[in-house]
């Protein structure tokens, strides 16, 4: 459904979706889902026409765990749940050549870019129903790498020149390592869910911002031939910095049409102006545009998300169709990066098991790259597969 989710949150990732979700959950269940991810990036420059090049790269995960046990106490219904997700995704590659010509310099570099690595957290939730009508619920995310996954990613910069200066030969050979490791925090995501009347539900979440604490370790070197003389640059530098990641938050709102017919719709911001790194002097920097806090204006993002879903009814089993649209921007500096995306889902259930596959098709035109390819823009597609096990025990 596009991420329209909000007010559905009919299932274990309302962990992640809305906590208050996990309520309309009547029976012990077990979920698994599985992603396959597939990007494309088609890099052009008008001032650079020899940078343009294609990168791509795939990925095949566990994107999310549960285990899920509803409950009575005090005479109120309440759930528990144990939840892992992957949240955030760092993987690119690209190779390109740079022709340093009309600079006034007779030098052609080869550049590779390589980026991998992910965040996830275990999340502790659970719900109340307060009245018939009305449900709260709080997942705790603790994000760490001490358990079964390490949370951190791997950046690899390399680049070859070979060209002449003042009538010599000059290659010169440069290698940046950044990697970020042992992330470590912990936020709460707060939910509420609104059954207005049996046709429309209303319902709200927020993701409280927090300061997650990272090793950062850095290398440079470059090596620098002119004729017979060789020049040697290197640094390393290990330091603990701070991420301090932002708030954000939504409201959603489904419409119950028929037996067979129900739509949703969500908004949902992050104020990712407050996405700041603190490096070990105490330097603050925005990681969206590289800016020191006090000179970055990067824009806070607001995605909206539009899905239904129809139920072909039989005498012994309902098969959902699911399809939704959305506007899903990146920050920037001073302005977003558009992105729009469509999905399409389906699901087939058999006794207590519930198999669900959804495809979902992002992309981007005439992004700009910024300081990534030097005045570049990207055409970007992503297609996700996602495909879930729920088990009811």
């Amino acid at each position: 459904m596009a991420g329209a989710f909000i007010a559905i949150a009919d299932d274990a990732t309302a962990a992640s979706w809305n906590p208050a979700g996990l309520i309309q959950l009547e029976s012990p269940e077990v979920s698994m889902v599985g992603a396959y991810l597939q990007r494309r990036d088609e890099f052009s420059s008008t001032t650079h026409p020899e940078a343009e090049n294609t990168g791509e790269i795939d990925d095949l995960n566990l994107n999310y765990f549960s285990a899920t046990y509803p409950f009575r106490l005090s005479q109120r219904n309440m759930v528990a749940s144990l939840n892992y997700q992957r949240l955030y995704e760092f993987k690119q590659s690209f190779d390109y050549t740079f022709d340093y010509s009309s600079l006034g310099v007779d030098l052609l570099q080869d550049k590779h870019f390589r980026q991998d690595g992910y965040i996830g957290a275990l999340g502790l939730a659970s719900a109340i129903q307060i009245t018939p009508e009305l449900s709260l619920g709080a997942t705790m995310n603790v994000w760490t790498d001490e358990l079964f996954w390490r949370n951190g990613w791997n950046e690899t910069y390399r680049e070859h020149g070979v060209g002449t200066v003042g009538g010599e030969t000059i290659i010169i050979d440069t290698t940046i390592h950044d990697r970020y490791s042992r992330f470590r925090g912990v936020n709460v995501n707060a939910g509420l869910l609104w059954n207005m009347n049996q046709y429309l539900t209303i319902s709200a979440v927020a993701k409280t911002p927090f300061k997650a604490s990272l090793r950062h370790k850095f290398s440079f070197e470059k090596i620098e031939t002119v004729g017979s003389n060789t020049m040697t640059n290197q640094q390393d530098i290990t330091e603990e910095i701070k991420l301090r990641m932002p708030l954000s938050y939504g409201i959603g709102m489904a419409a119950r049409i028929s037996d067979a017919l129900s739509l949703a719709l969500d908004l949902y911001r992050t104020e990712w102006s407050e996405y700041i790194l603190t490096d070990a002097q105490g330097n603050r920097f925005s990681p969206v545009d590289g800016r020191l806090e006090e000179d970055s204006r990067v824009e806070d993002t607001m995605q909206i998300r539009i899905g239904g879903e129809y139920l072909f009814i039989g005498e012994t089993i309902v098969v959902p169709v699911r399809g939704g649209i959305f506007y899903d921007p990146e920050p920037s500096h001073r302005d977003v990066k558009d992105f729009y995306g469509i999905a399409l889902g389906t699901g087939v259930p058999y006794k207590g098991l519930i198999f669900d596959m959804a495809y979902q098709l992002r992309w981007g035109q005439d992004i700009d790259t910024g300081n990534l390819i030097a005045t570049s823009t990207s055409d970007i597609t992503q297609h996700l597969i996602l495909t879930s096990f729920i088990i009811h025990l």
